[in-house]
This record gives structure tokens, C-alpha cells and sequence, in this order.
């Protein structure tokens, strides 16, 4: 398989200032030295409680957040993370959907205009081919294109977030950022997106890296899941050895904390409180709330290590 994203090593900090001259005090460590890639033809999960740093980690592949360190290749191409000109090339090769649907379309655009710009822009259709390429895309996610002169105001949600991934399937990207895609949506909605990408992806041959804190999701769509933790990933491995023998202690505490439909099967609440990101544990980043932790995980943080066809960050990794 090709690889579509590579990413080693990548840091995301976000220096914080004080005093009259607004001099660095230290740093938050959004993302903190993580390697992801994603191959052609995947759906690869991000997961973790919010505030770890998924969907800084999934602006930053694309440029969107400015990298601290780190290596991003895209299409097997190193980019330079210093310049942002280096993502230029593969814009149309990688698109994003953002998490809040009422804001990520301009209000003062028609859906005619948002969806047709990025067509005229990279040369799929000309001006006069614009409104038969835009009803093809309204028609592709379930949209009537009648409505293409229609303001976003006029949408609902759902409808909003079929909107965004039409413009972001217009261009044929090889690869799509969906970061909680679903989120802001009614329960109702929900299902509906969701199968909507799964259906796009399997008819346009689309890679998706999808940014969730849903693990019933992740555990229907996904084929690799990395689980994060204050910027750092935990566990990396196939969704069903994942989801049936989890290696490290958080992934136990997030698949236990799944809520189900047997009433005798209580979920249970992960205890503690998630360290400050400015100031984080010495050793494990997790031992303040592992239940498992015993003195080594005070001196250091451990390595991603092979674990059970994966790989997890811990000295003492379950159901080994």
C-alpha cells in the first residue's frame, strides 16, 4: 500500500507569556513527539479524551497549526515545516471537515460559490461547467441542487456538515482530516454522516483520518486506532485486538468507560484529575491516574514498544 501520511516526531508547543515584556514562562506540549502515518485506502482513528492534542495534531499534518519539530512527509515528499509554502503542493491531495458545521462555511457565500471555488481553483471544471459540477456534489452527498443559490443560514447541521464534505470531495483528494465530524451533530444525525463518509470512501477510493473521542465509532469504521494522551500516543494497533485485549491501562479505562444497553453493566469513570498540560508528571504522563503504576513509572515516561501486533507506552502493558 502507498503511504499517503508519515509523520516522526512531530511537537506542537504553544509557548505561554507573562509579565510587562511578555516573556516565555513555559510551554504547553499540545503535541509531544508523536509518529502517525496513514496508507492508501485506511480508515485510521485518533482517540483520546478532550484537551489531549488530537485535533491539534490533525491541524498541524496540514499546516494549519505551525510545527514545533518534527517530520511530516506527504506522498512520500518531506515536507519543510518551517515554511508554509511546502504544503502548497498537496492541498488538493489532503482536505479537512471541521468539527462545527455553522462555522466553517462563509455566511456571506452562497453554497454555489463555496462549493465551486475550489473547482475553478485547481481546474476540475470552467465557469461554465461550475453549476453542473456543483449539483454533481450536492447530488453525491444526499442534497437536492436546487438548493445551491441557498445562504448557509437557510441549513440545518446535518445538512451544514454534508455541505463541508462536498467541498471537500470536490477536488478528489487522496486523503480527508475528519475532526469530530459528528460532535455537534443530533444523535439522529449521526449515523447518517457516518455512513455517508464510509459510502463516499468506498465509491471515490478516499482515505480518512478521523479525530474522535467516540470509541463506538472508532470501533465500527476503523482499521487502525492510536490512542493519545496529553500529547502523546499511548497504544497503536488493529482496531479488533484493540478493542478485545487492550495493552495499555488507559485504553482499559476508555473501553470500560463505554456506556452499553445491559443495565447490570455499570461504565466505569476513569478517577483523577488530568494533570495540567503545563505541568505534567515526572515519569509516565498517565502513573497519576494508573491504577497499575508502581515506582519505575515515576523516573521516566516509556517508549512505544511492540505489544501484540501494535505497539504501547508502558512498562507494564495487559493481556500480554
Amino acid at each position: 500500500m502507498t503511504t499517503l501520511l508519515e509523520a516522526k516526531n512531530l511537537k506542537v508547543f504553544f509557548p505561554i507569556t507573562g509579565g510587562v515584556l511578555q516573556r516565555v514562562r513555559g510551554y504547553i506540549k499540545a503535541v509531544n513527539g508523536i509518529d502517525v502515518d496513514v496508507q492508501e485506502g485506511e480508515i485510521v482513528s485518533i482517540v483520546g479524551e478532550s484537551g489531549c492534542g488530537k485535533s491539534t495534531l490533525g491541524f498541524s499534518i496540514l499546516g494549519l497549526t505551525p510545527v514545533t519539530s518534527g517530520e511530516i512527509s506527504l506522498l512520500k515528499n518531506r515536507l519543510d515545516t518551517k515554511k508554509p509554502s511546502s504544503w502548497k503542493p498537496f492541498r488538493k491531495s489532503f482536505q479537512i471537515i471541521f468539527q462545527d458545521p455553522f462555522t466553517s462555511l462563509n455566511p456571506r457565500h452562497t453554497i454555489f460559490r463555496i462549493l465551486s471555488e475550489p473547482l475553478l481553483k485547481y481546474n476540475i471544471c470552467s465557469n461554465k461547467e461550475a453549476k453542473d459540477g456543483v449539483a454533481r456534489l450536492l447530488e453525491q452527498v444526499g442534497l437536492s441542487p436546487d438548493l445551491m443559490q441557498q445562504f448557509p443560514y437557510t441549513f440545518s447541521g446535518g445538512q451544514r456538515q454534508r455541505i463541508a464534505i462536498a467541498r471537500s470531495i470536490g477536488i478528489s483528494p487522496k486523503l480527508i482530516i475528519c475532526d469530530e465530524v459528528v460532535s455537534a451533530l443530533d444523535v439522529s444525525v449521526q449515523a447518517q454522516i457516518i455512513q455517508l463518509l464510509i459510502d463516499l470512501k468506498k465509491r471515490l477510493g478516499l482515505s480518512l483520518l478521523f479525530i474522535t473521542h467516540d470509541l463506538s465509532l472508532v470501533k465500527v469504521i476503523s482499521d487502525r486506532v492510536y490512542v493519545m494522551y496529553l500529547g502523546k500516543i499511548l497504544e497503536t494497533r488493529e482496531t479488533n485486538p484493540l478493542f478485545s485485549k487492550p495493552q495499555h491501562p488507559y485504553t482499559e479505562a476508555l473501553l470500560n468507560s463505554i456506556p452499553t444497553t445491559d443495565r447490570s453493566i455499570r461504565p466505569q469513570i476513569l478517577e483523577g484529575e488530568v494533570p495540567s498540560p503545563l505541568n505534567l508528571p515526572q515519569g509516565c504522563i498517565f502513573r497519576s491516574r494508573c491504577k497499575y503504576s508502581r515506582e519505575i513509572c515515576k523516573e521516566r515516561h516509556p517508549d512505544l514498544i511492540p505489544s501484540n501486533s501494535g505497539q504501547t507506552a508502558c512498562f507494564f502493558p495487559l493481556n500480554r
